[in-house]
């Protein structure tokens, strides 16, 4: 790189101050949940000026969903934390189920399924996470894809990876209400054994969508 290609101190300077943001919205968002993480809180965490943050994120929704990206990075090493955390042993559906799960029960992944919560009734939000999640799902689904890699040619294995990550996403947030460790317990082990059943099966193609007939127009 020549000299004249560096990115100059000012440059460096607002891109500091952008992750300084960032990193505040993060961690509000994990420890206080979304209600608590305005802009005024988050340039007070972060230390910088009002202006300053409205430079970068000149709107709440638009600060909210750059959050994302950090969301699934720290997710991904969630999962690979609980991966080191499970016996060597394990089966792959198993290994693959509960790492993900135990990933999914982390404050990280609930806080980013707080945002879509919020998102319901907040247009301009919705908006905004929907363009930042189209580009953190790919890396979703690296990671999901290495997880399952090993079930890759059994018959079933797209549905149950599918199927998987909507279960387990809605035993999270059953957790979030219930705080039951032993029935949650149960619930990923009656899912474990479900998808040994269904990785074998072939998938049987899906009908054609029903359709009602439009009523025939009176002469």
């Amino acid at each position: 790189m020549t000299a004249k290609s560096k990115p100059s101190i000012r440059v460096l300077q607002r891109e500091a101050t952008r992750l300084r943001i960032l990193d505040a919205a993060v961690a509000s968002l994990v420890e206080l949940g979304t209600a608590a993480t305005t802009t005024v809180a988050v340039q007070l965490r972060a230390e910088v000026s009002r202006g300053a943050l409205l430079h970068h994120f000149p709107s709440h929704a638009e600060m909210l969903a750059a959050t994302i990206e950090e969301l699934v990075h720290r997710n991904e090493k969630a999962v690979r934390r609980a991966l080191t955390n499970l016996p060597d042993d394990l089966e792959p559906i198993e290994r693959a189920t509960r790492a993900l799960a135990d990933a999914f029960a982390q404050p990280a992944y609930l806080a980013e399924l707080e945002l879509w919560a919020v998102a319901r009734t907040d247009p301009a939000l919705r908006t905004a996470l929907r363009v930042a999640e189209r580009d953190a799902r790919r890396d979703f689904d690296r990671v999901v894809s290495d997880l399952f890699a090993p079930l890759r040619d059994r018959p079933a294995y797209s549905a149950v990876v599918t199927l998987s990550t909507e279960f387990l996403r809605g035993l999270a947030l059953a957790g979030v209400l219930r705080g039951d460790p032993a029935r949650q317990g149960r619930l990923l082990d009656d899912w474990i054994w479900s998808v040994r059943v269904l990785l074998d099966q072939r998938p049987v193609p899906s009908p054609v969508p029903f359709r009602v007939p439009k009523p025939r127009s009176r002469r």
